[in-house]
């Protein structure tokens, strides 16, 4: 059964790259090991990158603005108040060091991923998925509407057979009725 989930799955792919590759068959394109599917792959690779580093990117932002209000010149009234300041930025200093170190390295791991080739296909290549999900979307309203039809005629036939099975009930009724009325009766004669 899973096989041929994945043959029906692999069809459709080709039937998709069919319709986007501008030469019309993906077998002449330069590279065949750049499907859809390897790009897609890639790009998902690059997400999943792009995610893992989310969580610390989000606390450094929130940590951003702790630190970006600590340092506005408006927010100290009196001397005693900008002196904690001056000294919690100073003990945060070698933090920020850090993170910024940690951040330079992710963003250097990323940086091959957001050039790459395989980026720029998809971003180019989105208008042709579009426009091929659009004809899958239509095809799709025509399956649903033909599917509906189909149903509705079963049903209808469905009320056929039935009635017509009513009827020959009945018809057989009527015939052992029938037919024990036309028997000779025999009287018995006390």
């Amino acid at each position: 059964m899973e096989e041929i989930n994945l043959d029906l799955l692999e069809k459709r792919i080709e039937a998709l790259e069919l319709k986007v590759f501008p030469s019309g068959d993906p077998s002449t394109i330069a590279d065949k090991n750049q499907t859809i599917t390897n790009i897609l792959t890639q790009v998902q690779t690059f997400v999943t990158t792009a995610l893992t580093c989310r969580e610390t990117i989000t606390s450094m932002l929130q940590f951003y603005g702790t630190l970006n209000d600590y340092l506005d010149p408006a927010g100290g009234a009196d001397e005693l108040e900008v002196e904690a300041k001056r000294h919690y930025i100073l003990q945060l200093h070698p933090e920020i060091k850090d993170t910024l170190q940690t951040h330079t390295r992710i963003l250097q791991t990323l940086l091959p991923f957001v050039e790459s080739e395989n980026i720029s296909k998809v971003v180019e290549m989105t208008a042709q998925l579009e426009e091929a999900s659009v004809s899958h979307l239509s095809l799709y309203g025509e399956w649903r509407d033909t599917m509906y039809k189909m149903v509705v005629a079963l049903q209808d036939f469905t009320d056929i057979m039935s009635s017509i099975k009513v009827l020959f009930s009945q018809l057989d009724n009527t015939l052992t009725n029938l037919e024990y009325s036309l028997q000779p009766k025999f009287v018995t004669e006390e």
